[in-house]
C-alpha cells in the first residue's frame, strides 16, 4: 500500500521531534552540554524494537524490479544505498529491508578507538533543512575483533553487496588492516562486498589523510590490486580543490574495477556554525546534510567528465537530489544523514524512481 510509507514517515519525524526537544529541555535544565548523540542513539534503539515487534509491517517494502543497477560484478537492486558511517547490524538490516540497495559499514581502523569526547555530534540548520556536524573520532573496535564478527554476520543474508570500509592513520595502518580484511573475505560465504577507502576522514589524531598523498594513495591500490580483485571504492573529501581531486582521478582511472565516492563531509568550524565553544571537540567536525548537496553535484560531474563510475553521497535526500547527480553522471547514491532524520526516504525515494524509469 502506498500510503504505508508516508503514514510511518510521519510517525517517525514526529517521535524523534518530540525526543529532539525533551531532551535538549532536559540538557538545558540540568545544565549538561547539548548532545545530538544520545537522541540518535535513542532512536536507534527503538527502530530495532519495533523491528522485534512487528517489523514486517513496519519495514518491509519491495524493491521495484525496474531499478537494478550493477557495476562490474556488483548487482545493486537498488542504486541507493548507505553511506559509511553505521556499524549495528541490526539497524542496518531495517534499512536494506526498507529498500536499499546496500550498505557500506562504518570505516574500521587498525587498532580499537574510543572516539572523541562527547559532545561530539550536533544537529544545525542550514539551507532551510536539518544538517548534522559530528566529531565523533571513528570509534570503533579495532579490525581484529571486527574481522571475526563480521564472517557470520547476518547482513548477508539480504543477499546484498556490503562495503567493508578502511581507515587509518598513515599508509602503514590502510596496509595493515586491509590485509586482516583480505583474508577474513576467503571465509565470507557471499562474494557481496566490496572495500571502500576512506581517505577523506577529518577525525584522523594527526588531521591529515593518505589523500592528501597521491603516491602513498597509488602504492596503497596497488596492494590492494595485488591481493584482491574485488570491487574498491575510494571516497573523497569535498574539501579538496579540483586540481587535487583531478589527480586522484587519474590514479584510479588507471586500476581495475574502481569507484570514485563523492564525497564526505565538508569540515566547518564551531565559529562558521555558530555553535558554543565546547560544542565539537577539535574546534569542529564534518558536516552532512542537504547544505553539502552543491558540492556533491560539482564533483560529480567533475569525474563524469573523466569517465569514471561514481557513487554520489552528500545531501542526498530526495528524488531531486538523486536525479539531478543522476543526470550528472552517478550510478549510486549513498545516504547517511537523510536516514537518521527519515528512513522511509528510501522507500520513497525507490517508488519516486521506479515512476521515472
Amino acid at each position: 500500500m502506498i500510503i504505508r510509507k508516508y503514514l510511518f514517515s510521519f510517525f517517525y519525524r514526529a517521535t524523534r521531534f518530540l525526543a529532539r526537544i525533551i531532551t535538549s529541555l532536559y540538557q538545558f535544565i540540568f545544565n549538561k552540554k547539548q548532545d545530538l548523540e544520545s537522541i540518535v542513539d535513542f532512536g536507534d534503539r527503538n527502530l530495532v524494537k519495533i523491528d522485534k515487534l512487528f517489523g514486517g509491517i513496519a519495514y518491509q517494502f519491495l524493491i521495484p524490479d525496474n531499478l537494478e543497477v550493477e557495476l562490474f560484478d556488483l548487482k545493486f537492486k537498488s542504486p541507493i544505498i548507505a553511506s559509511s558511517f553505521k556499524s549495528d547490524k541490526n539497524l542496518i538490516g531495517i534499512w536494506l529491508k526498507l529498500g536499499l540497495g546496500g550498505a557500506i559499514l562504518k570505516t574500521i581502523m587498525k587498532d580499537e578507538r574510543k572516539g572523541n569526547s562527547k559532545p561530539r555530534l550536533q544537529q544545525v540548520r542550514l539551507e532551510r533543512q536539518a544538517c548534522l556536524v559530528n566529531a565523533l573520532g571513528l570509534p570503533g573496535e579495532g579490525v581484529e575483533k571486527f574481522s571475526k564478527a563480521i564472517i557470520d554476520n547476518p547482513l548477508w543474508n539480504h543477499k546484498k553487496p556490503i562495503g567493508l570500509s578502511i581507515g587509518g592513520e598513515n599508509l602503514d595502518d590502510y596496509i595493515k588492516t586491509f590485509n586482516v580484511l583480505d583474508t577474513m573475505s576467503n571465509k565470507l560465504k557471499s562474494s557481496k562486498y566490496f572495500f571502500e577507502l576512506n581517505i577523506s576522514c577529518p577525525n584522523t589524531d594527526t588531521g591529515s589523510t593518505i589523500g592528501e598523498n597521491i603516491d602513498e594513495l597509488e602504492t596503497l591500490i596497488n596492494h590492494i590490486r595485488a591481493k584482491n580483485d574485488s570491487v574498491v571504492s575510494v571516497k573523497i573529501s569535498p574539501d579538496w580543490n579540483n586540481d587535487h581531486l583531478k589527480k586522484i582521478g587519474e590514479v584510479i582511472k588507471s586500476k581495475e574495477k574502481m569507484i570514485i565516492n563523492a564525497g564526505n563531509t565538508q569540515f566547518k568550524t564551531i565559529e562558521y556554525l555558530g555553535f558554543k565553544n565546547g560544542s565539537l571537540p577539535r574546534g569542529g567536525g564534518g558536516l552532512s546534510g542537504v547544505a553539502i548537496f552543491p558540492r556533491t553535484l560539482e564533483l560529480v560531474n567533475l569525474f563524469n567528465d573523466m569517465n569514471l563510475k561514481i557513487m554520489a553521497t552528500g545531501g542526498i535526500s530526495t528524488i531531486h537530489h538523486l536525479n539531478a547527480v543522476k543526470d550528472a553522471g552517478a550510478s549510486l547514491y549513498g545516504l547517511a544523514t537523510a536516514l537518521i532524520m527519515d528512513p522511509y526516504c528510501i522507500p520513497k525515494i525507490n517508488y519516486a524512481l521506479s515512476r521515472v524509469k
